[in-house]
C-alpha cells in the first residue's frame, strides 16, 4: 500500500460513525454484507445504524419502503422485523368469517375482498395490525347495469367493469371505468367506458381482466365449438385501443411490465408442438386487429416435449407490475416490484390415463426479463425448454381450484390440502433471501421454523404421465405446511386457499363463506 492509500484508509477511519452510515446507505445490500466482514468498526457501524438495518431487513423480506407513511426509521424497521416473523412462525392472530354473497364475480387485490352483487359490489378491506391496517367495509349499491366480471387497482383506485350490452348478433361489451370507494366515473378517465364488439358465433363467454398503470387489459375466450379467444389493451385513461390480436391458440395473459406482456400459447391444430410462453410488447402493436400468426413477439419460451392434450391453461401473477399501496393506507414497506412469480397453471389429458392431470410451473420474473434481454437484437427467438427450463423454474403436479385463482402474491404460492380436510395448506415461498437466512438461523432458532428448505431437482415424470421428455426443475425456495382456522360449518370443510401480502383467505362454496386469517 503507497502513502496515498494509507492516507485514505487512515481518513476513513477517523470519519465519524454517522458520516460512515451515511456513505455505506448509498451501497446496494450484498455490497454492504460484505463490508460488513471487513473490519470491527464497519461491523459494528452496519449492526448499531438504524437506517442499514432497515435496509437489509427490507432486502432480505423482498420488501419495499412505503411513502406513505408517519413512522420514523425505527418504527418502520420494528414492523419490518415483526411482519417477517409472523410469516416465518405463521403466526395470524386476527380471524373473520365472510358471508358470500350470491353474485357470480369476486375479486381479491391489493389486500381487499370485493363481491358483486347483480348491480353493485361489496368491499371489505382486510386488516394488518403490524402495518397498522384497519378492517373497512363499504358497499357500491348500484352501477346501474348488470356487472359481467370485474377487477380492481387499489393503487389506482379503480374498478374496470363488463357490462355485456344486447344479444347475438349485435351484442358489445362495455368497459367501465369506476372509482373504488364510491362507483362514479373515475376522474382520470377520459371516457367513461370503452365498447368492445363480441363474437356471433357463441353464447357463452369467460373474461380475464388485468390492470397495469395506464393499460386495461381484457381476454375474451369463447366456449364451444371451434372457440376463438381476443385480446384487447386499452390505454384507460385516454380510451385509445392499443392492441387487438385473436386466435384460438390464444388462452391466457398477464403483464410483465407496463410495456411486456406474457401470453400463453396452445396449438390446436398441433398434436406435436408443445404449449409456448410468449412475451409481447404492446408498443410494438397498432390499433389494427391483427391474427396471432402475424404477431412479432419478442421471444417464445417452449414447455417441454407433451404427450397429452391440453384442456386448459391459465396464467397468475400479483400484484401487477407497478403496483403500490393507495395513499390512503400508510403502509411502512409493501412486496418490492423488483420481482415476483407467475404460475402457469395447465390440465391436460393423458393418453393413457383416464384422470386428468394438472400441472403448475412457477416462473420468477427474473427468469423472464433473463430472455427478454438475451432478445433484444431478435425477433421471434425460439427459446426451447432445455436453454430455461430447468435452472430457470420449479414445476409441481398439483390440482388448484379453477374458480378461486388467487393463490399467488409476490414469491409465495399456497394450496389447500384436502386430504387434510381443508385445514392445512402447503405454502412455497421463492424468495431465495428468505431460504438462505432460515438456513443459516435453522440451529439458533427457537421454536424451530415450520419452512424446509426445497431440495435438489427431482423428475416430475413418476407421478405425471403428460410429458414425452424428462422433466427436472429448480429454484431456491422454502416450503411449509401449516394449519388455517377452523370452518364454522361442521359438514363443510374450507375447498380453496387464496394469499395475499398480509393474510390468508379461506373458501367454502357449499357453506357460502370466506374466512381470513391476519397478521
Amino acid at each position: 500500500m503507497d502513502t496515498d492509500q494509507q492516507e485514505n484508509v487512515e481518513a476513513a477511519f477517523s470519519l465519524p460513525n454517522e458520516l460512515i452510515a451515511i456513505v455505506f446507505d448509498e451501497l446496494d445490500v450484498v455490497s454492504l454484507l460484505r463490508c460488513k466482514q471487513v473490519c470491527r468498526l464497519f461491523h459494528s457501524v452496519i449492526s448499531t445504524n438504524v437506517q442499514l438495518l432497515y435496509k437489509t431487513e427490507l432486502f432480505f423480506g423482498r420488501l419495499e419502503n412505503g411513502r406513505h407513511c408517519n413512522l420514523d426509521t425505527a418504527g418502520r424497521l420494528r414492523a419490518c422485523r415483526q411482519y417477517q416473523q409472523a410469516w416465518n412462525n405463521f403466526s395470524f392472530p386476527d380471524s373473520r368469517f365472510i358471508n358470500m354473497h350470491d353474485g357470480q364475480a369476486w375479486e381479491l387485490s391489493g389486500g381487499v375482498l370485493c363481491q358483486a352483487t347483480q348491480t353493485g359490489l361489496t368491499c371489505v378491506q382486510l386488516p394488518c395490525k403490524i402495518k397498522d391496517i384497519p378492517e373497512r367495509e363499504w358497499t357500491i349499491k348500484d352501477f346501474g347495469f348488470e356487472i359481467k366480471d370485474f377487477t380492481v387497482d387499489t393503487s389506482q383506485e379503480l374498478i374496470v367493469a363488463l357490462e355485456i350490452v344486447d344479444a347475438i348478433p349485435n351484442r358489445t361489451c362495455n368497459v367501465h371505468l369506476r372509482t373504488l370507494m364510491t362507483g362514479e366515473h373515475h376522474p382520470m378517465a377520459v371516457v367513461p367506458f370503452v365498447t368492445h364488439l363480441l363474437s356471433d358465433m357463441h353464447e357463452e363467454l369467460r373474461f380475464l381482466i388485468q390492470v397495469c398503470g395506464s393499460h386495461t387489459a381484457v381476454l375474451c375466450q369463447e366456449r364451444g365449438d371451434d372457440p376463438n379467444s381476443r385480446l384487447v389493451v386499452w390505454d384507460w385513461k385516454s380510451g385509445q385501443q392499443k392492441l387487438f390480436i385473436q386466435d384460438s391458440d390464444l388462452r391466457s395473459f398477464s403483464f410483465v411490465t407496463e410495456d411486456l406482456l406474457l401470453v400463453g400459447i396452445v396449438a390446436v391444430a398441433s398434436d406435436e408442438t408443445p404449449p409456448r410462453l410468449d412475451i409481447l410488447s404492446i408498443d410494438s402493436f397498432s390499433e389494427d386487429v391483427e391474427e396471432y400468426k402475424d404477431v412479432n413477439y419478442i421471444c417464445s419460451l417452449g414447455y417441454p416435449k407433451m404427450k397429452a392434450d391440453v384442456i386448459d391453461m391459465l396464467i397468475r401473477s400479483e400484484p401487477t407490475p407497478g403496483w403500490s399501496p393507495s395513499q390512503t393506507v400508510q403502509t411502512p414497506f409493501f412486496f418490492a416490484r423488483s420481482d415476483r412469480i407467475f404460475t402457469i397453471t395447465m390440465r391436460v389429458s393423458p393418453e393413457r390415463n383416464p384422470t386428468e392431470e394438472c400441472t403448475i410451473l412457477i416462473i420468477p420474473l427474473s427468469t423472464i426479463m433473463a430472455q427478454v434481454e438475451l432478445s433484444c437484437n431478435t425477433q421471434k427467438r425460439i427459446v426451447p425448454w432445455t436453454a430455461w427450463g430447468p435452472n430457470g423454474s420449479y414445476m409441481l403436479l398439483r390440482n388448484p381450484s379453477d374458480t378461486w385463482v388467487c393463490y399467488v402474491y409476490g414469491m409465495k404460492f399456497i394450496q389447500l390440502l384436502p386430504w387434510k380436510k381443508g385445514n392445512s395448506a402447503r405454502v412455497y415461498d421463492f424468495n431465495k433471501h428468505a431460504a438462505r437466512r432460515d438456513v443459516r438461523n435453522e440451529q439458533t432458532t427457537e421454536p424451530k421454523l415450520l419452512w424446509k428448505r426445497l431440495g435438489m431437482p427431482q423428475s416430475l415424470n413418476s407421478r405425471c404421465s403428460a410429458f414425452a421428455e424428462e422433466v427436472y426443475t429448480y429454484l431456491p425456495g422454502r416450503v411449509a405446511t401449516v394449519e388455517v382456522m377452523p370452518s364454522d360449518a361442521s359438514s363443510h370443510d374450507w375447498e380453496a386457499a387464496m394469499i395475499g401480502e398480509d393474510n390468508i383467505v379461506l373458501v367454502s362454496v357449499h357453506a357460502r363463506k370466506y374466512g381470513y386469517i391476519a397478521m
